[in-house]
């Protein structure tokens, strides 16, 4: 099989505006470094997704800018949208970031990246296995960075952007910009509608057989129409080249909609139809100076999360809801997030990090119950970490990182956990990397206290929880071949005891749990081609995972096989340039425990295939692409289970896409 590469970079919190515009910025990272620092010469392994990729891809949200890495694997429901696992493990060990600030807002340990707006972002660095001694819980199984556009050259600049798809999807966004005595003024907006089948279609439901003469009912076309607003805007001032200072706000907004079958036809008929309206409101502060071999970073945040959902009746004849039988809940969020670096270079050997991380999380609403004082819908807790990094090359051609993280937290008390790396250059073309992490993830006040139980969903708390404890071993080989050829192979080995799981106790009644041991191993071939103006890449990736569940001696294994192929050509005389993407998508095991025993399903494999035309005009001031998006028109897969009688039978169905897309996009730049 044809194995490719993506590039590898590293990423991290970046802001590469102090170095001089006329170089490549895409060739510079900050990750786990602190300043800018060629990706030749980092000291982790991470890829990076930039900005010109997904505009030439037609990718207008988080999840569809992802899926082009095979350690990502992006899964789909009605009510909680787009969440995703990386390397076999799942959403609430991965830490995913704005410029460092971790996102809020998980439902079912999982952050919507559909609704996550990437308009604003400049690139998207991809940090693969447990750092959890740099950014601490969420981030045992990896890191997905957000690095958002922080300034301009000119001194206005003013975008506008669209795109239309042809499964009845709009979006439309503008940015402006000022620059003027070391200030640096944006504000932007943008708005999606997503709106495929009339309303009469989405109240159609379906049977499907699952055995046994059992059928389950779900809705024939089962995305929900939704609407997205987001607006905001920076202040940055920049002094003397030595100091500078950011003020960011950011709203986004969502209301999806969830039409019931319509029930009664024959007298006064009605349906229930649900509504969720979703709210995200971020501040952050961010000041940075340098002098001499010292540097400070500072960032602090305010984050709001709110989450409505009403069930409301309405009656098809009247056209009209009922006021009286009309119910609601609503959930919220709210985080008050602290991170402080200095760093300083003790020798041209030494390097030292220091940093603490303070951050308050709390969590009200209908779906909140604190079991501790059952008088209160309010969950508060806090953590405290102080953390250290000390990098030392003891000669020129080899890098040694260790670092720890010391945290108090307020229910779960103390822990240290340490990390070390060790980067090796063979030669001018051959790179190593070997390293060992420790992951800490404390559990979260959804895994704790949620209550979650509605028409579509029985998700409840546990809080008996345990923290999780991980361990990470990673192997990288980076091997330039010739000019033409890159080879890589990551090998890794991640280890989480005490995993906290969703475990499916009933039929699709769910409750979290720890897990003895959870097991992931697995190995990523990557190869890079360049050939003039042909680029052909190809990247694998292939895991084995294996866990022990509480009282039961019987492992359960599973394994997944994820590839991505590419394939771009440019025509720079016309200046077009087309892609390919393919992306398979291998089986996926899923477990539940049924009377103390397992039971096995597996989500059937898939094929994505994208193709996309870009071609840039008026002295690339308009960049105009077309293409198709899910060629195959992929909609659903089968869910396959086995009966009492161990004969196997259709379990379900998993929701892939909205089906084939054909779009067009504008991106204008003035």
């Amino acid at each position: 099989m044809f194995i490719l590469l993506s590039t590898h970079l590293l990423g991290q919190i970046p802001d590469l505006d102090t170095i001089d515009f006329s170089i490549d910025l895409a060739e510079y990272v900050i990750t786990a470094q602190y300043e800018p620092t060629h990706y030749k010469e980092a000291i982790h392994r991470v890829a990076i997704i930039p900005k010109k990729e997904i505009i030439a891809r037609g990718a207008t949200s988080l999840d569809q800018a992802l899926i082009i890495s095979p350690a990502i694997r992006i899964n789909h429901d009605q009510i909680f949208g787009s969440t995703i696992q990386m390397r076999g493990i799942d959403a609430n060990n991965v830490a995913i970031l704005i410029d460092g600030v971790p996102i809020i807002g998980r439902l079912d340990g999982n952050i919507d990246l559909s609704q996550i707006n990437i308009q604003n972002i400049e690139r998207i660095e991809i940090i693969e296995g447990a750092l959890s001694s740099l950014y601490g819980s969420n981030a045992a199984g990896g890191v997905i960075n957000l690095i958002s556009s922080k300034s301009q050259v000119k001194q206005w600049d003013l975008k506008f952007n669209t795109q239309i798809e042809s499964i009845g999807q709009q979006t439309l966004g503008s940015q402006i910009g000022f620059k003027a005595k070391g200030f640096t003024f944006n504000v932007s907006a943008r708005y999606l509608n997503y709106n495929q089948y009339p309303i009469d279609s989405l109240r159609i439901i379906e049977k499907i057989e699952v055995g046994n003469n059992e059928f389950i009912t779900q809705s024939k076309y089962p995305l929900n129409p939704k609407q997205q607003i987001a607006y905001g805007g920076f202040v940055r001032y920049d002094g003397n080249n030595e100091w500078s200072m950011l003020v960011r706000y950011d709203s986004n907004n969502e209301s999806l909609y969830d039409y019931g079958t319509v029930k009664r036809p024959q007298f006064n008929p009605y349906s229930e139809d649900d509504f969720y309206f979703t709210n995200r409101n971020d501040l952050a502060i961010n000041f940075k100076k340098n002098w001499n071999n010292t540097s400070i970073d500072w960032t602090s945040s305010l984050n709001h999360y709110t989450r409505i959902g009403e069930e409301k009746r309405f009656y098809v004849e009247s056209n009209t809801f009922d006021s009286l039988l009309t119910t609601s809940d609503t959930i919220q969020f709210g985080t008050f997030f602290n991170r402080g670096i200095i760093t300083h270079r003790i020798t041209d050997k030494i390097k030292g990090i220091g940093g603490v991380q303070y951050a308050i999380e709390q969590g009200s609403g209908d779906r909140i119950i604190n079991q501790q004082n059952s008088d209160s819908t309010l969950a508060v807790f806090s953590e405290l970490a102080p953390f250290l990094e000390l990098k030392y090359k003891p000669v020129n051609k080899t890098h040694l990182s260790i670092s720890g993280r010391y945290s108090f937290h307020s229910i779960y008390g103390k822990k240290f956990t340490p990390s070390a790396l060790l980067k090796h250059t063979f030669s001018e073309n051959l790179v190593g990397r070997i390293s060992y992490s420790q992951g800490y993830r404390s559990p979260s006040l959804k895994e704790l206290y949620l209550d979650f139980v509605d028409i579509n969903h029985n998700i409840i708390g546990n809080t008996q929880l345990m923290p999780e404890l991980s361990h990470d071993f990673q192997l990288t080989v980076d091997y330039q071949a010739s000019e033409r050829l890159d080879l890589a192979i990551n090998i890794y080995r991640t280890l989480i005891l005490n995993r906290i799981d969703l475990f499916e106790y009933d039929l699709l009644k769910f409750q979290y749990y720890n897990v003895d041991e959870y097991s992931v191993f697995g190995f990523q071939p990557t190869v890079s081609f360049k050939r003039n103006n042909l680029q052909i890449k190809t990247s694998g990736s292939l895991n084995f995972w294996s866990t022990n569940i509480n009282e039961i001696s019987v492992p359960v294994y599973g394994q997944g096989l994820d590839i991505n192929n590419s394939l771009q050509y440019s025509f720079p005389k016309n200046q077009v340039q087309i892609n390919f993407n393919h992306r398979h998508v291998g089986s996926k095991p899923l477990y539940r425990v049924n009377n103390e025993k397992v039971e096995i399903r597996t989500i059937e494999s898939y094929e994505l295939l994208d193709f996309s035309l870009s071609k840039l005009l008026f002295e690339n001031r308009l960049n105009v692409t077309s293409g198709v998006r899910n060629l195959l028109g992929i909609v659903n897969t089968q869910v396959n289970g086995s009966n009492n009688d161990s004969n196997h039978a259709i379990a379900g169905v998993n929701n892939v896409s909205p089906g084939r897309s054909l779009f067009v996009s504008c991106h204008i730049n003035l």
